[in-house]
């Protein structure tokens, strides 16, 4: 592996003091300096919030919580200013269910434990050479899960090459400037493409929801609550996204439309028909306004 890893900034999360001892000896003699581990759900939390991780390697669950949902957070970017470190995920059991979920939070590689320290330096030289790019549709922000190469065409998911910390880091040293500014860009460039995903989803949801209550589909209105709370949803954190952004001149028309998909969210509210022809309406002009997503984005990047 060429360059440095020293200035590669990383955490070890696991609840077994022996695993942890254990993988921070291997990585010390790989090379890795600024290394640090955790036991705490509350300090990964942190940590991740100040920005101060490259490279993840953590258990699925710490004091009985959920890392996936860590991770999530971060690669849908709730928590912290960087939703791009490198994470590889500690499995405890190799069920389907479990690894899908696991995969689904957005990690860029996992491991079923127990391992061999051989077997992490390898995943870790992998990713250092090079990373899958991110996929950006309205439920998932994160590393591609196919294992086959994606052929790109005006249906595929929109994808991002995204900043590899490992790499920048080895080969510029302690300087994280150039690292910064990828960071910056591509956060913008990808805040940007989940506005796109989640105008092309409101517009199909008020397509479902004015369809289904116009042609009597569904006596039953539980039937469209999924649909309804999904509406709400979205539009919620589509107006969190265009805050400070080029899109914010639109949240005036998104909070309105949001007011009528909390209405239809309410059972015990009646909505007009004409509310629903507004809908459907601004749920248009809002895709109009964004323009159709772009189908593959590739930013240069390392």
């Amino acid at each position: 592996m060429q360059g440095s890893l020293e200035n590669i900034r990383l955490v070890i999360a696991d609840p077994n003091p022996l695993v942890r001892t254990g993988l921070k000896g291997a990585l010390f003699a790989m090379g890795f300096r600024a290394v640090s581990d955790t036991a705490s759900y509350i300090k990964l939390h942190d940590l991740i919030e100040r920005d101060s991780i490259d490279l993840l390697i953590a258990s699925t669950e710490l004091e009985g919580n959920d890392v996936g949902f860590l991770v999530k957070e971060m690669r849908d970017q709730r928590l912290g200013a960087n939703p791009f470190p490198v994470v590889i995920s500690l499995l405890s059991r190799p069920e389907p269910d479990y690894v899908k979920r696991i995969i689904d939070a957005g990690c860029d590689d996992l491991l079923l434990m127990p391992l061999s320290p051989d077997q992490l330096i390898l995943r870790i030289e992998k990713l250092t050479r090079t990373r899958k790019p991110f996929v950006v549709t309205h439920d998932y922000t994160g590393p591609d899960r196919r294992a086959k190469q994606r052929t790109f065409d005006n249906h595929s998911a929109p994808m991002l090459e995204v900043p590899n910390p490992l790499r920048v880091r080895a080969e510029t040293g302690v300087d994280g400037t150039r690292l910064q500014r990828m960071v910056s860009e591509s956060s913008a460039t990808l805040n940007r493409m989940k506005i796109e995903r989640y105008a092309v989803q409101i517009d199909w949801l008020s397509n479902h929801i004015h369809g289904c209550i116009r042609d009597g589909r569904t006596e039953d209105s539980n039937a469209l609550m999924p649909h309804t709370n999904r509406l709400v949803h979205v539009a919620e954190d589509m107006i969190r996204r265009m805050k400070r952004s080029p899109s914010e001149v639109l949240t005036g028309p998104v909070a309105e439309l949001l007011e009528i998909a909390h209405r239809l969210d309410d059972a015990k509210t009646e909505v007009r028909f004409s509310e629903l022809e507004k809908l459907n309406g601004l749920a248009k002009n809002l895709l109009r306004s964004l323009g159709a997503p772009r189908p593959f984005v590739a930013a240069k990047t390392a």
